[in-house]
């Protein structure tokens, strides 16, 4: 046999931990007639032989368990054909990720060490408010407090730089700490000095990034320079982003008391400049001091703040009332985030359909149209939207 021949008598259907670089996608249980009952439950190919995989059966429950590191629960086990399993959508991976998040999160709150720490939190509260909680409501109001700080924070800098460089600052954190996060750990534990750490991290990157790139949109005819410029891109694009200033507001004018906004109409002159040059004129003929005949008020008032020369034609009730044209409203590129974001969800939806889940392209309608009527209909209206707004952005 040649080595292909042999890698699919061995795992036909890729589904190994092998075959996906040591770790073993999540596949789903379908197609099964003689227990239906097992149809949509979810698990793990752990070998194949004579023709089918022995799949590790999982739950939530299960997999928080077993990955707290307690291996008295086990999985049960089956020996499946090929075509009775399918690896999961991303929304059910998704699903089920966050199941046994909350698992492992009940357990955790369960642990000795929760208990130990919620003890802790209590005793830097007040005798009254101890007796009402327990360590685990200590523990929860903790981090309830902790997440409204963050949420104020967050809004705090987002209004300040905008919530846009907020996303990506936050998100560009994830990526770089998700990438360099096992060479982290790992150096750390070997007691390897920071510079040779952040060496490791720097040099495994490109190699990291790609499995990501695998792992979201399933292509796996990735090279290792490809992944490189598309790391090196989202970076410049990110650090575009983030150094680019922020348009501010127009700054609009104070509404006045009956809600409009309306400049500030000067307020209107008792005496025209006429009859206060002869006022002066008549204080110079009669030798008295300059403003002796003036009106106090006259005297008292800022003559650049209330001193206005009445036009021609003006009247004394005239209501000015003038509502200012808003700012105008600054362009933004079509291709934002979100058409971004569309345009890789479109991609995704074409690929699940001409791709048989051993990674083979197939063009035939059949093939397609049947894929199109076991497509979940949430996922047929996320398409139609995001075929909407890439739509959208090219009219525009």
């Amino acid at each position: 046999l040649t080595p292909s021949c042999q890698t699919m008598s061995v795992d036909p259907s890729h589904f190994l931990a092998t075959s996906n670089g040591g770790k073993p996608p999540l596949l789903k249980l379908h197609n099964i007639s003689a227990r239906p009952e097992l149809n949509g439950q979810l698990g793990q190919a752990v070998s194949f032989a004579a023709g089918r995989y022995v799949v590790a059966v999982l739950t939530a429950e299960i997999a928080a368990t077993m990955a707290g590191g307690n291996n008295a629960v086990e999985p049960s086990y089956l020996k499946l054909k090929p075509e009775s399993l399918v690896e999961a959508t991303n929304f059910e991976q998704l699903k089920f990720g966050a199941a046994v998040a909350f698992h492992h999160a009940q357990l955790y709150i369960d642990s000795a060490a929760c208990q130990e720490r919620g003890s802790y939190i209590m005793s830097l509260l007040p005798p009254p408010l101890q007796a009402k909680l327990t360590p685990q409501k200590a523990i929860l109001g903790a981090v309830i407090v902790v997440l409204l700080n963050i949420m104020l924070v967050f809004k705090l800098f987002s209004g300040w730089v905008g919530f846009t460089k907020i996303f990506v600052f936050l998100s560009l954190i994830a990526l770089v700490s998700t990438i360099t996060s096992p060479d982290w750990m790992e150096g750390v534990k070997a007691g390897k000095p920071l510079r040779l750490i952040a060496k490791s991290a720097a040099i495994n990157s490109p190699t990291r990034f790609k499995q990501i790139l695998i792992e979201l949109t399933g292509y796996r005819n990735i090279s290792d320079r490809m992944a490189l410029g598309l790391m090196f891109a989202m970076l410049l694009w990110s650090g575009k982003i983030l150094i680019t200033p922020s348009a501010r507001p127009a700054r609009l004018q104070p509404p006045t008391p009956n809600g409009s906004m309306q400049p500030r109409v000067p307020r209107i002159p008792q005496y025209d400049l006429e009859n206060i040059y002869k006022m002066g004129w008549g204080d110079a003929k009669a030798g008295n001091d300059f403003g002796t005949s003036l009106p106090e008020e006259i005297l008292k008032a800022d003559p650049v703040e209330d001193t206005v020369i009445k036009p021609s034609g003006y009247e004394e009730s005239f209501d000015w009332a003038y509502d200012p044209p808003p700012p105008p409203k600054q362009k933004s590129s079509s291709f934002g985030m979100s058409t971004m974001l569309s345009i890789f969800t479109l991609y995704r939806f074409g690929k699940d359909l001409v791709v048989t889940p051993d990674g083979q392209l197939m063009l035939d309608p059949a093939y397609i149209m049947m894929r199109l009527r076991n497509i979940e209909p949430w996922r047929l209206g996320l398409m139609g939207m995001s075929l909407y707004r890439v739509v959208n952005a090219f009219v525009r």
